[in-house]
């Protein structure tokens, strides 16, 4: 087990340190899917960082796919009719306004 003065919080298994600028940095997550968010986010090597489990449980790394969520695929080619939807208007016609809907005798 790990000393409890680098983990405490209990519902923070996962330790993060590394060096910004002049100032070391120490971070703790929920879950390893948020410590590699983090990892991505701001481009960190793991050279320059140190990563630690509570559970001594080894934290797998993971390559990172550029533009998997940023990115949609193009499409080729045209939109199929059916794919395009016209745009309904939310103004009332001439004769359909609300002060004529009286019916004449």
């Amino acid at each position: 087990m790990i000393a409890t003065e680098k983990f405490p919080y209990t519902d923070f298994p996962f330790r993060l340190e590394y060096k910004e600028e002049k100032t070391n940095k120490i971070c703790w997550f929920e879950c390893e899917e948020h410590l590699q968010k983090h990892l991505d986010r701001y481009k960190l090597k793991k050279k320059d960082i140190t990563v630690e489990n509570r559970d001594a449980k080894p934290v797998r790394s993971r390559k990172t796919d550029k533009g998997s969520v940023e990115q949609k695929p193009k499409s080729k080619g045209k939109r199929s009719p059916s794919a395009i939807q016209k745009r309904k208007s939310s103004m009332d016609t001439i004769g359909n306004t609300s002060g004529n809907t009286r019916k004449k005798k």
